[in-house]
């Protein structure tokens, strides 16, 4: 037996219209059980956004344990509590190398993939797809408001339901089309990181002058002042004193509503001005060529072997390094947020983007090889269950973390994080098959799907589905 038909036969056949519109639903039917070898049709490849799928949803936690646990600052900035040396600098160096900003380009690349398939199934039955993927996006776009103003302000679901809104109307174009649409956005957000620069380095040498007429003794007006708060509230994010640290560490150790009314005010200048400005760009340009490896077949595991193991190359030996570069410049400019966003996170995100490139040709090669061995049953089925795990990692994390919880937040290192890290993943990887032995879909899953079909949608494997 070929190494694809191994993995096919350890793995449950998954259909078209299994695969998510999002970055963590099941899709629209489940998989059967598992069948005997075969040959690999179509439909058998596309386990393989499932094997994407769990290894994202596992590897995004390696960069969202340093947001859950330590004060926003030292989580970018090793050097700020003493996290730059020994073991401390090969963790923080490791994920920032193969996680930070790798995840959420492979997540919207699936975004993109489930577009097509979703849209593709429903206008197959319907004729029309707009109704059924605008509910879902809506219902998408409540539950991680919920997630996002009511248990952690990292959120990320409310973005990708805005985005994939407005890359719906795409799913028709050309390959050709959507990789020069997707270039063209993502320039959007490193030019508005050049003008946020030089507005920010305006606000810098305005509030240096301020400062120097208050210590020569002049009074300050109201909009003085008022602009000087400013640009003090914009050097604590990534510059704070102890005191700010100290302050941090107090809130969410405290109660919950302390907690989310700290957070709250930070999530809504995301969603108002970060995401409509910025990230929000990449995560729409990362949908689109979504979409174009898909309809070459890049996804599916279409192509050869040699042709993931080139791409796999190709993308580590030019991202890897340049990823290597843009940390040390981040590190020689550590205490400069204004060189951040003109230099440091433009090409954060132009290196985690060809990294990721490089991640999904692994993946796929490894899956269709056979790698993963007995583990690659229960990575699909942690893909599978996504939105559950994205969801269930907030749960845990907050709950160990959070004063409302163990209140560990700021107590241990990037090193101790990792042990946390290991024990959500074991834990996933373990439920998820557990769970889809007896279930069709995830509980996050079945109450997307149910929410946006406008009806209770049968859960027992048992079952049949009602199909859109």
């Amino acid at each position: 037996m070929d190494h694809e038909s191994e993995w096919n036969a350890e793995i449950p056949e998954i259909e078209p219209g299994n695969l998510p519109a999002g970055p963590g639903e099941s899709g629209d039917e489940p998989a059967p059980p598992p069948h005997p070898a075969t040959p690999v049709s179509g439909g058998e490849r596309l386990v393989s956004l499932d094997l994407l799928r769990g290894f994202a949803v596992l590897g995004i936690l390696l960069i969202n344990v340093w947001a859950y646990a330590l004060p926003f600052p030292a989580a970018m900035n090793p050097r700020l509590i003493g996290h730059d040396q020994g073991l401390e600098a090969v963790v923080y160096a490791f994920v920032h190398m193969t996680a930070y900003s790798k995840m959420m380009p492979i997540f919207g690349m699936l975004f993109g993939a489930g577009l097509i398939l979703f849209t593709r199934r429903v206008e197959e039955r319907a004729g029309r797809s707009g109704h059924r993927w605008f509910a879902r996006q809506w219902w998408l776009l409540v539950i991680g408001m919920v997630h996002g103003y009511l248990l952690w302000n990292g959120d990320i679901l409310v973005p990708y339901a805005m985005c994939g809104l407005i890359v719906y109307r795409l799913r028709r174009s050309r390959r050709r089309t959507l990789v020069i649409l997707a270039v063209l956005v993502t320039i959007v957000p490193a030019v508005g990181m050049q003008v946020g620069a030089h507005f920010m380095d305006k606000m810098r040498v305005g509030a240096l002058e301020t400062e120097m007429a208050v210590a020569a003794g002049d009074s300050l007006g109201a909009a003085e002042e008022a602009s000087l708060e400013m640009w003090h509230e914009q050097k604590a994010t990534w510059d704070p004193t102890q005191e700010d640290f100290d302050e941090l560490v107090t809130v969410m150790r405290g109660g919950y509503v302390g907690i989310i009314a700290h957070g709250a005010p930070e999530l809504m200048m995301m969603h108002l001005f970060m995401y409509p400005l910025g990230f929000g760009w990449n995560i729409c340009g990362f949908m689109m060529i979504g979409m174009a490896l898909f309809k070459t077949g890049v996804l599916q595991g279409e192509r050869s072997d040699a042709f993931y193991l080139r791409m796999a190359l190709v993308c580590y030996a030019v991202g890897l390094p340049a990823a290597w570069g843009g940390m040390r410049w981040m590190d020689i400019h550590h205490d400069s947020f204004i060189d951040m966003i003109r230099l440091g996170f433009p090409l954060v995100n132009v290196t985690g983007l060809v990294v990721a490139l490089g991640h999904v040709a692994l993946i796929v090669l490894a899956g269709r090889r056979g790698w993963f061995g007995p583990l690659a049953a229960r990575l699909a089925a942690t893909g599978r269950m996504a939105f559950t795990n994205y969801l269930t990692q907030t749960l845990i994390c907050t709950t160990i973390f959070y004063g409302s919880g163990l209140g560990l937040f700021g107590a241990l290192g990037r090193f101790e994080l990792l042990g946390v890290v290991a024990v959500v993943w074991a834990l996933q990887l373990w439920w998820s098959p557990l769970w889809l032995g007896r279930f069709r879909f995830g509980p996050m899953e079945w109450l997307w799907r149910s929410l946006s079909y406008g009806s209770r949608q049968p859960m027992r494997v048992r079952s049949r589905p009602t199909v859109g």
